[in-house]
């Protein structure tokens, strides 16, 4: 079986996951009942007000924990659980290719939930700052937002983003799929970032290396690939090696 037949069986697998489709479509409702809620706050009492904004952003809370640490982990771990990770490598899937299907197609199903999720509060809150400010000005502010300066900050979001994948998928691997891959990922990251707290004030400290590259954001960028390879490395040979 190649890379891309696993790739495909592991979306469809995860598009006949009810529940958490189930649990999407109620974060997706309540996103919208918040955005409608907030959008009509001047008719709200301040009673309510309060108690919109404190829901509002526990909402926000919730739907970072959600898109961040429960659905990959649980699109991680779940062929541990139902034990088919085991069913498939003794069907002859090659172990390499099953590692890095799996990573392929969470990033794209989180990229897709993302969206759902996302659409309608981004959509929304777009359109009332073109109503409040007039659409000429909204967007010439996003033009600024396409400055060259930004192009480094993206790209290290999206770094961090895989990263995060590659030490949750590793804590994964690590403890087969156990809840207790929550605490690992949370440990990793920690580490992670005392070490790279400890390069940085290394680095930021020699003026030259500052100007060389561009100050903290492209140091930081090579920190995440840094931690990309270096997690996916022990990932990888965790799977090939591991008893199932």
């Amino acid at each position: 079986m190649n890379a891309r037949l696993i790739f495909k069986m592991e979306l469809f697998k995860y598009l006949r996951d009810k529940y958490y489709l189930m649990a999407t479509l109620i974060l997706f409702g309540l996103n919208v009942i918040a955005t409608i809620a907030l959008l009509n706050f001047d008719h709200l009492n301040s009673s309510l007000l309060v108690t919109s904004i404190v829901l509002a952003i526990l909402l926000f809370v919730s739907n970072l924990i959600f898109l961040g640490i429960i659905y990959p982990f649980h699109l991680l771990a779940i062929d541990y659980k139902n034990r088919v990770l085991a069913l498939m490598v003794a069907s002859g899937v090659n172990r390499n290719k099953l590692f890095f299907a799996k990573i392929g197609a969470v990033i794209l199903a989180n990229i897709v939930v993302s969206f759902v999720l996302l659409v309608v509060p981004v959509a929304t809150l777009i359109y009332q700052v073109g109503n409040l400010g007039g659409w000429d000005e909204l967007f010439g502010e996003m033009g600024m937002l396409m400055v060259p300066q930004m192009i480094p900050l993206s790209i290290n979001a999206i770094l961090s983003y895989i990263a995060g994948l590659f030490i949750l998928m590793t804590s994964v691997i690590i403890v087969k799929g156990k809840t207790l891959s929550i605490l690992l990922y949370f440990g990793f990251n920690m580490l992670v970032g005392v070490i790279t707290s400890f390069i940085n004030t290394l680095f930021t400290s020699n003026p030259s290396f500052t100007q060389q590259f561009s100050g903290d954001t492209v140091a930081s960028s090579v920190i995440e690939v840094i931690v990309i390879l270096v997690f996916g490395f022990i990932a990888l040979q965790g799977l090939r090696h591991q008893n199932l």
